[in-house]
């Protein structure tokens, strides 16, 4: 039988959406809030530059300073989420182990088994751990809650980054970073002054 262009495709994206590491990848906390952080980047400044409704000048230090902000979001994230989400994360099943011998038990099984794959000798090990412990994850619920505590964390550190720490660093940092770019020039009218300042008082509600 003879395979058309379209389905040889629609095979392929099959394979790829079935793959068990674009799943687990599809799961995770810290990737889903990076491809989004990511397209915000991207996509919100877009859509502000290409306005044809608004003005020339505001659009484009609207764009400017969302493209700035976004990828400063991306860059913090990224930078400082494993870091925290392990902090979260040793706090978080502290509390668990202490409350819970069973809930102990469990967070001991995934600490263990993520240390073996940490401490693998070699490429192939690695691999073959890595396997094993995804097989886990879907069939051995006492590896859920380890999971489940792990992504929890990555959440908790989330919240604190980008909801706290990124709109007060933001502020110190690219303020003046606008400000280089989009000197200010001593001519410059009221009117486009007070558009500037809209624009920043609608960008820090977001």
């Amino acid at each position: 039988m003879n395979v058309t262009p379209v389905q040889k495709t629609l095979i392929n994206i099959r394979k790829v959406v079935a793959n068990h590491k674009v799943a687990e990848f599809s799961k995770n906390t810290v990737c889903a809030i990076a491809v989004e952080t990511t397209l915000k980047a991207s996509g919100r400044p877009a859509f502000i530059y290409y306005d044809k409704h608004a003005n020339k000048q505001s659009k484009k230090y609207a764009a400017t300073k969302e493209l700035l902000y976004q990828s400063f979001c991306l860059g913090l994230y990224l930078g400082l989420i494993n870091k925290f989400k392990n902090i979260a994360y040793k706090h978080i099943s502290k509390k668990f182990a202490a409350n819970d011998p069973e809930d102990k038990r469990k967070l001991d099984l995934y600490d263990n088994f993520q240390a073996k794959i940490k401490n693998a000798k070699d490429k192939a090990s690695k691999k073959k751990l890595e396997e094993q412990f995804t097989h886990l994850l879907h069939t051995n619920k006492d590896y859920h809650f380890g999971k489940g505590v792990k992504e929890f964390s990555s959440i908790v550190a989330t919240v604190f980054i980008l909801a706290l720490c990124a709109p007060i660093l933001s502020q110190i940092i690219l303020h003046p970073v606008m400000d280089l770019i989009f000197k200010k020039n001593p001519n410059a009218d009221d009117k486009s002054l007070k558009q500037k300042n809209y624009v920043d008082k609608t960008l820090a509600v977001k």
